[in-house]
């Protein structure tokens, strides 16, 4: 399809709002493109995620979109299994750390050599992104069909996030376990700086040494509460390993590019000063390796199956938000009052006091010290197995995640009562 097609049937198409993500066209491009059919079948998988677009630092999703990607799922679960899809993206972060530590330490080899490697060793990373996202519409699917017999439609929810709770480590859960284990703060330093960088996709900066002391304090001063899981059915014990894997690959997909991304960071300011620009993130792979210089900073990325197209022109309109009520997904139950404290990157995280209500698009690791002092969190994002969810049950603590647009109708220091009893957010 030409570029002038499908950007008009691009245009024309419903899209709705999915995940905000401060994205730069090096990562989001990279990202569709692993949603091809070619990237998928270098990793023997016989799929695809048909069609998706990425514009403004926000996903758009249409109802076709998640269909035919759950259906995509559906053939290449059944056959090869979740834990086949988890070993790629495994097995893949654990070769790019390897190399990328080689070439950091190699400063004569030729830079764009190098960009080029690392590019062509997070591929099999970025077709995990679109595995994840497939398959958890697969699962709901699947989880609502087989959970009726078991499950009262009340408590549907709580016991989904309470047996998706992943057995797997992802990066925050394994730093903790390496504070209480007694690892040294140099060694934290080392290891998961990288982590604070996760909310600018591995290009912001990391976790300060101070930062990690803080860090280390709290996590042994208030501990994690382990998690309990409710009895689980045998006739869907292994429904339930499925799920707890993909709640594993959709934190751990992401977590090994940024930090990818960010180990390289040397390799790439070595060849960034050899073309005399600012950053690697604003161009496309294939115009770095050409020589074809084009800046993006606004842009949209456009896939249609085999057809992917970067255009600075406006793909969707955007939507207003009317002072509507607000209503998500209950991830952990209770009643809590407070003023609202948005924030959206962790250079905001100061402006959560004790008993606020923390509202986000998402939460990574790095808001933590904000979470502990919250009295309950609110996402526009994410549902029963998210980060947000996560946390809120380590913490106790209130929690309504896939709210769409909190962060849109609240403002700072609104009065609101969280009712996470029935999912509900209301202004006082």
């Amino acid at each position: 399809m030409r570029e002038e097609e499908l950007i008009k049937k691009f245009k024309k198409m419903p899209w709705r709002p999915w995940l905000k993500r401060y994205f730069p066209v090096l990562v989001a491009y990279s990202m569709v493109k692993g949603g091809l059919e070619k990237s998928f079948a270098k990793q023997g998988i016989k799929g695809e995620m048909p069609f998706v677009l990425f514009e403004k630092n926000m996903w758009y999703g249409t109802p076709e979109m998640f269909k035919q990607g759950g259906l995509e799922a559906e053939k290449y679960i059944k056959k090869l299994g979740m834990r086949f899809l988890v070993m790629i993206c495994l097995n893949a972060y654990k070769k790019a750390l390897r190399e990328v530590d080689k070439m950091v330490k190699d400063k004569k080899s030729d830079p764009l050599k190098q960009y080029k490697k690392i590019i062509e060793l997070l591929e099999p990373i970025n077709v995990s992104i679109w595995t994840a996202h497939a398959g958890e519409v697969y699962f709901d699917n699947e989880l609502e069909k087989k959970l009726k017999s078991f499950v009262p439609k009340n408590k549907l929810d709580e016991y989904i996030g309470d047996i998706g709770f992943p057995k797997r480590k992802n990066a925050h859960s394994l730093m903790v376990a390496d504070i209480l284990k007694g690892m040294k703060t140099r060694d934290l330093f080392i290891k998961y700086s990288w982590l604070k960088s996760r909310i600018e996709a591995g290009f912001g900066i990391g976790y300060t040494y101070s930062e990690i002391v803080d860090l280390r304090k709290s996590i042994i001063n208030n501990p994690p509460v382990k998690h309990q899981y409710p009895k689980i059915p045998k006739e869907i014990k292994k429904l339930v390993a499925g799920l707890q894997d993909i709640v594993f690959l959709r934190t751990f997909r992401t977590d090994s590019l940024f930090e990818i991304y960010f180990k390289a960071r040397s390799i790439f300011a070595r060849l960034e000063k050899e073309l005399g620009i600012d950053s690697v993130k604003y161009y496309l792979p294939e115009d770095i390796i050409s020589g074809r210089l084009k800046r993006y900073e606004k842009f949209a990325v456009l896939k249609y199956y085999d057809d992917i197209v970067v255009t600075e022109q406006k793909i969707v309109e955007e939507e207003k938000v009317n002072n509507q009520e607000i209503k998500g997904a209950i991830a952990w139950k209770g009643i809590a009052r407070g003023k609202v404290k948005i924030i959206f990157n962790p250079s905001q995280i100061n402006k959560v006091e004790v008993g606020d209500i923390l509202v986000t698009n998402m939460t990574i690791p790095a808001y933590l010290p904000a979470m502990k002092k919250a009295a309950a969190f609110v996402t526009d994002e994410g549902g029963i197995t998210c980060h947000a969810a996560i946390i809120a049950r380590e913490m106790r603590k209130p929690c309504i995640t896939g709210t769409k647009f909190a962060t849109k109708v609240l403002q700072d220091g609104d009065l609101v009562e969280v009712d996470a009893d029935k999912g509900i957010i209301k202004k006082l």
